[in-house]
């Protein structure tokens, strides 16, 4: 669901002239909010990559991931760790007036939320930037600034409606006194049986200009997560609640991912609202929203857990590079990595990680396997594991046949090599090639093969006329082996001369 209002540009330029008013809601005629659910995202995995990193590194020393302060419905001014005049996210917790306030069973998930957010984020660049939050508490400023907004209407006010619940918000915040985006999480705030998030984006000129220009830098955007209604609080959730869709929204905030980059999903030349994602996974913002889209969704970098370095921005060209070719699209357009809503680790402390910088490189895909044999019952296909980058120490193997309901294993097939049988005519097939080394392991499918077809045929006697074949059928009567023999000698070289002068004359008709 994406909406674009059609009054953006009129109230767009009211707020340029009343500058600075940060909180005011942004209006661009090229305002967009982009939904997406968790199945979507699935290909992402932040809390496994922070974990494994938080494992294998020497004396991380991090945001904690569980909150402490005390619950208030205003901006915590007094404790605050975040200049007033900086960029910055505000976390936000609502819920409707006529639904409990579960703000202790939401604190500590939305607390590590922002620590998991972080941690990947400072990976993804080397340890140099992480998001700026509101951050600061009674506790210290190591705890976000959370803000519980009462929505003042029932709940039936707000359900699925982004607009409703990001009006009262921006209200119940105020005026800030510099740019301030909004994540919000609206309890029980869904309609449908699954959670999911909507975030607001600038697409076209304004969106793509590079620099501090860029009107994303402005802030007044705001993201909303709907979790289920009914559904329990996540509690001590040591790793968050969906922190793959809290920062996916957050991006769209910062400006990603704009219709001109090379993986947009946006057709060539369109401008239309249904896109604003990109077709290179695994990637937090990446995945193709309809049959309509640019491209069909493409595994191009490893799935995750596995090279950290791809999984925000896969190929670093389409929102998101520390240090871009000159040239490139992102030293020429909008680059994420830019933004006023990012600061150096430095500012942050301790939000990217305190000791050693330790980044994780288990192998990467830089070239897909490949499959090699005839598609047909009886035949054995060979996988070529592609190419890997980071120096893979062993290699497994697991064939798949296409099925209705997808991808599924073939059991007992997990060497390089495979013989298609009967269960598999008709079928496609493909290999999944899991590449590891000491930092860990990382996969990659080959394309599929065409459907697998019947057991080889003589393809001479195939092609002979029907004369030739009645002609054998009453020879097979006669006792005679030696007539039999002669017989099929006969026919065979006849359908081989018919072959040869039907291959003549096409090359004289294309001769002509």
């Amino acid at each position: 669901m994406i909406r674009l209002p059609a009054a953006g540009a009129v109230l767009f330029s009211l707020a340029a002239l009343a500058l600075p008013t940060f909180a005011l809601p942004h209006k661009d005629p090229n305002l967009l909010t982009h939904a997406d659910t968790r199945a979507q995202l699935q290909d992402v995995d932040l809390a496994g990559v922070v974990s494994t990193a938080e494992a294998q590194g020497d004396g991380v020393d991090s945001l904690p991931t569980s909150w402490c302060g005390d619950e208030t419905g205003a901006d915590n001014t007094a404790n605050a760790a975040t200049p007033a005049n900086k960029a910055r996210f505000k976390v936000v917790y609502a819920y409707a007036a006529d639904r409990p306030d579960r703000f202790a069973g939401w604190m500590h998930a939305l607390q590590a939320d922002v620590a998991v957010v972080q941690r990947f984020l400072s990976a993804q660049d080397g340890g140099t930037k992480a998001l700026r939050f509101d951050m600061g508490t009674r506790c210290g400023p190591r705890y976000v600034d959370i803000q519980t907004v009462q929505l003042p209407g029932p709940r039936s006010s707000y359900v699925d409606n982004f607009g409703a619940i990001a009006s009262a918000v921006q209200r119940a915040l105020g005026p800030a006194s510099g740019p301030r985006d909004a994540i919000v999480l609206a309890d029980g705030m869904s309609g449908g049986s699954q959670e999911y998030g909507l975030g607001e984006t600038v697409m076209g000129p304004s969106g793509e200009t590079p620099g501090a220009a860029n009107v994303h830098n402005r802030g007044g955007f705001t993201s909303i997560l709907f979790s289920r209604d009914g559904a329990a609080a996540p509690g001590a959730a040591k790793w968050g609640w969906w922190p793959e869709g809290f920062l996916h929204e957050m991006t769209h905030n910062l400006g990603a991912v704009q219709w001109g980059a090379p993986h947009s999903t946006q057709p060539p030349g369109g401008t239309s609202p249904a896109y604003g994602h990109c077709w290179q996974g695994a990637d937090v913002m990446c995945y193709v929203e309809d049959a309509g889209a640019a491209h069909a969704m493409q595994q191009d970098c490893a799935g995750l857990p596995g090279a950290i370095p791809q999984s925000y921005d896969c190929g670093r060209d389409d929102y998101f590079n520390p240090a871009p070719p000159p040239g490139s699209y992102l030293a020429t357009h909008w680059n994420t990595y830019d933004s006023a809503f990012l600061a150096s680790c430095g500012e942050v402390a301790p939000a990217c990680g305190g000791g050693q910088m330790w980044v994780p490189e288990p192998p990467a895909a830089t070239a897909p396997p490949a499959v090699a044999g005839t598609a047909r019952r009886g035949s054995t296909l060979v996988v070529q594991p592609g190419t890997w980058s980071n120096a893979p120490s062993s290699y497994r193997y697991q064939w798949q046949r296409l099925v209705r309901d997808g991808w599924e294993n073939i059991d007992d097939a997990t060497g390089r090599s495979y013989v298609a049988g009967s269960d598999d005519l008709g079928r496609r097939l493909r290999a999944n090639v899991v590449a590891a080394n000491d930092d860990g392991a990382a996969t990659a499918a080959s394309t599929a093969t065409a459907p697998i077809g019947g057991s080889a045929v003589n393809r001479a006697a195939s092609a002979t006329s029907s004369d030739c074949k009645k002609a054998t059928k009453a020879k097979k009567s006669s006792k005679s082996s030696k007539a039999r023999k002669s017989s099929k000698a006969r026919c065979e070289a006849s359908a081989s001369k018919k072959k040869k002068t039907k291959a003549s004359k096409k090359k004289r008709k294309a001769r002509r």
